[in-house]
């Protein structure tokens, strides 16, 4: 295992610190869900809180985990296509405010909860899980010597600012902008870019990088780049 050339926003690299721009507006969102089963049905209700900026219309997304089909809803728009279903209404909800969805569906084995929450294509995070590092996409595929990028943000305010940091482990030769990326009590749910360049190297291999990002207080969260090797 090797990195041959890695300029990583590692804390401590760069003389002054530079917030990075943005990648949308402020987001988050968190899920309190419950549901009631019985032999091959189960009635479900949940919750969700906007934690960012106003939602001039939504559209909630999950994926079911146990071959449950959805049978009945109300109030809500929704499409079910295998495990993935998305609610939606044009309903506005401001920051601070909750909208509470519910449906019938039929289950095959145990009803396990869904997973990969989402609003407007947000991940929301579920109520009492520890404040975590969220990092979107889970997975980056660039050409040899292309860039690409990946957003972070944390799933709860913290009580400072706080510092991201960022182990790495792979193969190839990446390169990245001397930017450290931090957080505060206020942009704490808005999403910031990092970008990665795949730097042109002479092995023939597809090369991997993991980058592992944490906080303090925060569980980490992972983004691997694939390199697509062009000799």
């Amino acid at each position: 295992m090797h990195i041959r050339a890695l300029f990583a926003a590692l804390v401590g690299v760069c003389a002054a610190i530079v917030p990075v721009t943005a990648a949308q507006a402020a987001a988050g969102c968190e899920v309190t869900y419950s549901a009631s089963t019985w032999s091959t049905g189960f009635a479900a209700n949940f919750q969700i809180k906007n934690l960012g900026d106003t939602w001039n219309g939504y559209v909630v997304g999950f994926t079911f985990t146990a071959n449950q089909q959805i049978t009945q809803s109300w109030n809500h728009t929704v499409t079910q296509s295998g495990p993935h279903v998305t609610m939606s209404s044009a309903a506005t909800v401001a920051t601070g405010q909750s909208i509470w969805l519910g449906f019938l569906g039929n289950h095959t084995g145990v009803n396990t909860p869904p997973t990969n929450w989402r609003v407007n294509g947000v991940a929301c995070t579920l109520a009492g899980q520890p404040p975590a590092v969220i990092a979107e996409p889970d997975e980056v595929t660039v050409p040899e010597g292309t860039s690409g990028s990946f957003t972070v943000r944390l799933s709860h305010p913290p009580a400072a600012n706080t510092f991201l940091m960022m182990s790495i482990s792979g193969t190839g030769v990446w390169a990245s902008p001397p930017i450290a990326l931090y957080f505060t009590p206020t942009n704490w749910s808005t999403p910031q870019r990092f970008s990665v360049v795949s730097m042109p190297d002479a092995d023939t291999i597809d090369d991997r990088v993991v980058f592992t990002l944490s906080a303090t207080g925060y569980t980490p969260d992972t983004v691997t780049f694939t390199q697509l090797d062009d000799d």
